[in-house]
């Protein structure tokens, strides 16, 4: 095994060789030309051009056509504390191979005379594909400085799409910095759309909705990605409304201490998908049955067990269990919460029922999950697969607990009481073996990482084990969890296992799938009033998400905080369905035989679950396909039209419509009281997919009727979709 550290400081290397073997693959790449025309250099691929002005230096960035994709907008710069230098005119070049070295004047900003130097900076611009230009600024002295700097131009129409999944409010703040979620999460916003032109975006993961890369595509067909960890942000015209920049901070690695990023000539967002991806790690694709639906809820209360065939279990359980059958709903994945083992939470609480961790063994809580060892066989009888939840939390401050052993060994994060130093080899392999032992001691089939991002040590004076600061670690962590777990299950379980997790940055797709997060089916982290909104923004969240090279996602069906209009389970249930994981659960039963307001046993939502579970089962082999082809080309499952209608004006921003594989065009409800709406057809012959008799010719607009049970779903021409018309 690479140790953590060995890992990410390997990083340059590893990407490195990567990119040679897909140069490779992809052909062609060998003829890299330089042409220089006065004060301009060309430097060339066979799919796309950079070009050099070189007094002063900006690069832009031109497709196989000679259009101009991209061009610096301001001065590429860095900081020295309180200085600012700006890169000036190029004074030499060096062409070696794929590779072009420039050699570079700094002038500082300052207002002062004589300004202060810095020296001569390097621009090295490699082809790593030929659709892939490195840019690296190395500058004269990297330990002095403390932050990097670019900035391209906007056009007029120019669109910009991913950076993050979370649809916010520009520029709002966290109430704690290290575990807060953002306010727009607990009281979401009307507000956002595929397009994040207008918005400074933060380059920090926060809580809870997680998913983040510094990393987007422009409508005008390139896309750009900052490589590293360290926090920054991109006004994306915000500030100027004609210039993107970004800026980043540096960190304590040498790798950090330069400013590298790339750019990625398209044409197409595909294309676009598919150089990121290569670059950062494809998209891990789970075993079919993590397609089937998940049910669970957020703690199994304790209390008085229920049998079942005889077998006293959890009364929940038991009640999932029970109400399956006795409605006729398949199983699928059951995914058991914290806290699912008992102890103290570490501040001295004990919590064997009630508490707000558990999980401070590798032991069954038998007060909340008694006969655990027959609930498993029970649930395996009917045909489950069972995840569990983790974290890299070790709590508990009793003996034979997990916090209490990280303390004594020396495993917990810089000053924290609960997160494991996952850039400590030993700690990092003392927590592998556990899960490993567990998964196969009990047959578990997958573990649900949560929290990966809270309460992470991220301060510039929280130095971990490896060297690296907080600062650099807020947005590694979430990696560094993923891929421990990754490689646990895979040597506890082979191919057949999955991770999932709510955390993400640039490259972890290569290690789990992943969650939305605590989206609100009611406001004020659900003691308000219900909302639509969430699952407006969940929408919205499924798509940012494939921009960024998430392909296999889903969401807490309802509202993590449970709905409380039966409109908005409804039409979630239906939206869930058409979306790669489909799981039903989060605070509250999330049942239709258990309903926050009156029915409490709703027959039409029975129906409606019934219906869409089995419809997401149906689809398993059709999203299976489509789930193959992320993991070769990092293609989400469920994107947004332009990623197959990049050229139709109408659907660069349409975020209520998106394509599930590349059959059929989903147009979710999502207000409630709505019962019909307009719908895009794109160019092609649709048909309706509840009725095939209805065949419309795109493009074109039309306005269907949508009952609660029933969502608007069209089949493009000789797509192969089961589960049609039931």
């Amino acid at each position: 095994m690479e140790l953590p550290a060995r890992v990410t400081r390997a990083l340059p290397l590893l990407l490195l060789a990567g990119l040679i073997l897909l140069s490779h693959a992809c052909g062609g790449g060998e003829d890299i030309t330089l042409r220089r025309d006065g004060d301009t250099l060309r430097f060339s691929s066979p799919h796309a051009t950079a070009v050099i002005e070189t007094k002063p230096f900006r690069l832009s960035l031109l497709g196989p056509d000679g259009q101009t994709l991209t061009s610096e907008g301001g001065a590429l710069s860095f900081s020295q504390g309180n200085r600012a230098f700006v890169v000036g005119d190029v004074l030499d070049s060096e062409q070696d191979g794929r590779a072009l070295q420039l050699t570079v004047a700094t002038e500082s900003t300052a207002l002062i005379t004589p300004p202060p130097e810095a020296g001569d900076a390097t621009v090295l611009l490699t082809w790593q594909t030929d659709r892939t230009l490195a840019v690296e600024l190395q500058p004269p002295d990297p330990t002095a400085v403390t932050e990097f700097s670019d900035a391209y131009l906007l056009t007029p129409d120019e669109l910009i799409y991913g950076l993050s999944e979370r649809v916010g409010v520009s520029g709002e703040k966290a109430i704690i910095e290290d575990v807060s979620p953002l306010p727009s999460e607990y009281t979401p916003p009307e507000a956002g759309s595929l397009n994040r032109r207008g918005e400074v975006v933060e380059m920090l993961v926060r809580s809870t909705i997680a998913l983040y890369a510094p990393f987007y595509h422009s409508s005008n067909g390139y896309g750009l990605y900052v490589a590293g960890t360290t926090p920054g942000e991109f006004d994306v015209g915000a500030t100027d409304p004609d210039v993107l920049r970004f800026r980043f901070e540096t960190g304590s690695t040498p790798e950090s201490r330069s400013l590298r990023y790339y750019l990625f000539a398209g044409p197409d967002h595909a294309t676009i998908l598919n150089q990121y991806t290569a670059l950062t790690g494809r998209p891990f694709v789970p075993p079919d049955w993590a397609f089937e639906h998940w049910r669970w809820r957020d703690e199994l209360a304790a209390g008085p067990p229920a049998q079942v065939d005889g077998v006293p279990i959890n009364a929940q359980v038991a009640e999932d269990l029970q109400k399956y059958e006795e409605y006729g709903i398949p199983a699928g994945v059951y995914m058991i919460d914290r806290p699912w083992s008992a102890g103290t939470s570490g501040f001295g609480v004990t919590t064997g029922g009630e508490g707000p961790f558990g999980f401070n063994t590798f032991e069954w809580d038998e007060e909340r999950l008694p006969n655990a060892e027959e609930m498993l066989k029970l649930l395996d009888g009917r045909g489950y697969e069972v995840v569990l939840w983790t974290a890299a939390w070790a709590v508990g401050g009793e003996p034979g607990e997990n916090g209490l052993e990280a303390s004594q060994r020396g495993y917990l994060a810089p000053g924290s009481d609960r997160i494991i130093d996952l850039t400590d080899r030993d700690a990092w392999e003392w927590w592998k073996q556990k899960h490993i032992d567990f998964a196969r001691r009990w047959n578990i089939a997958g573990w649900k990482l949560d929290r990966g991002e809270e309460f992470i040590p991220s301060k510039p004076t929280d130095i971990w084990s490896d060297g690296r600061t907080g600062r650099e670690l807020r947005n590694a962590y979430p990696n560094l969890q993923l891929q421990l777990m990754h490689e646990a299950m895979r040597e506890a379980r082979g191919d057949d296992f999955l991770i999932t997790a709510r955390a993400g940055y640039a490259g972890s797709q290569r290690y789990g799938i992943f969650s939305a997060g605590d989206v609100a089916g009611s406001t004020l982290f659900g003691v308000g009033e219900g909302t639509d909104l969430g699952l407006r923004n969940t929408i919205i969240n499924l798509q940012r998400a494939g921009f960024l090279g998430f392909a296999i996602w889903g969401s807490d069906t309802g509202g993590y905080y449970e709905f409380k209009d039966r409109d908005v389970f409804a039409r979630w249930l239906e939206f869930s369905a058409f979306t790669p994981i489909m799981e039903i659960g989060g605070e509250g039963a999330h049942a239709p035989w258990d309903m926050p307001a009156e029915p409490k046993v709703d027959d039409e939502m029975i129906e409606i679950y019934r219906r869409y579970v089995q419809l997401h089962h149906d689809l398993i082999p059709y999203t299976s396909k489509h789930a193959r082809i992320a993991g070769e080309t990092g293609l989400p499952v469920a994107r947004a039209l332009v990623f197959d209608f990049p050229d139709d004006p109408q659907a660069l921003d349409r975020w209520d419509e998106f394509m599930y594989g590349d059959g059929l065009l989903v147009a979710p409800v999502w207000r409630t009281g709505e019962r019909s709406r307009e719908v895009y057809l794109p160019s092609g012959r649709w048909e309706d997919f509840w009725d095939a008799d209805q065949v419309y010719e795109g493009p074109t607009s039309i306005t269907v009727d949508a009952p609660l049970d029933r969502i608007p779903v069209f089949v493009r021409e000789g797509a192969d979709v089961p589960g049609r018309g039931e």
